[in-house]
């Protein structure tokens, strides 16, 4: 059976990103952060290909990843929660070199706004695992970003820290412009529509920190 697994992108990706990760990245280190894809396939499975796609899949993400598959109503759902690195680009670059992932948080300082921008962004390891999986079946896929990706920002800093992201829902209301203030425990949940007639599709979902 042919499977459709929403035109090759995740149907939904949940990040849990803590400010202070952000800040000790901006230090030098790399953090892994929790990530939770789930691809949703419109019909059955009947070759095994999800088992497959699993297979190919654990060699471009890290070592502990879990992966579980689910039947519903409208078909397969393939769960996978795993961690992607959080960094400056140089560090990124040196990390990768020894550890497969498929995507990317990058860190920037925004010399102009005085921000600090986290951006989610695919790596060479995706196009990889992208094209061994449509050599399994043509329905099958890895693009970014995803349909929905769900950023849950937390903040563990001492400081009041401000959020803000353009163009996102939060709590199912659109806004074009949204700024919260965090302070200590507080979060955000910033949701990015990519599907194929939003900005997101063609733009990776980026956040702006202000620290004090």
């Amino acid at each position: 059976g042919i499977i459709f697994l929403s035109a090759c992108t995740p149907s939904v990706l949940d990040i849990s990103l803590y400010t202070t990760d952000v800040e000790v990245a901006l230090e030098g280190e790399i953090v892994e952060v929790p990530v939770r894809a789930s691809f949703t396939t419109y019909s059955d499975d009947e070759d095994g290909d999800l088992e497959k796609a699993t297979i190919i899949s654990e060699k471009y993400l890290s070592p502990d990843s879990v992966f579980s598959q689910s039947t519903g109503d409208w078909g397969e759902t393939l769960v996978i929660e795993t961690t992607i690195p959080l960094g400056t680009l140089d560090n990124l670059n040196s990390y990768l070199a020894s550890n497969n992932r498929v995507a990317i948080l990058l860190v920037e300082v925004n010399e102009e706004y005085g921000s600090i921008d986290v951006s989610i962004r695919p790596t060479d390891f995706s196009s990889a695992l992208n094209s061994e999986l449509t050599d399994i079946n043509f329905m099958l896929g890895f693009e970014l970003p995803a349909d929905d990706t769900n950023f849950r920002v937390i903040s563990d800093s001492r400081n009041d820290v401000s959020v803000l992201a353009t163009a996102v829902f939060v709590s199912e209301k659109p806004y074009l412009y949204f700024e919260k203030i965090l302070k200590k425990r507080g979060e955000a949940e910033i949701v990015f529509k990519g599907g194929s007639d939003s900005v997101y599709s063609e733009i990776y979902p980026e956040i702006y920190f202000y620290f004090p």
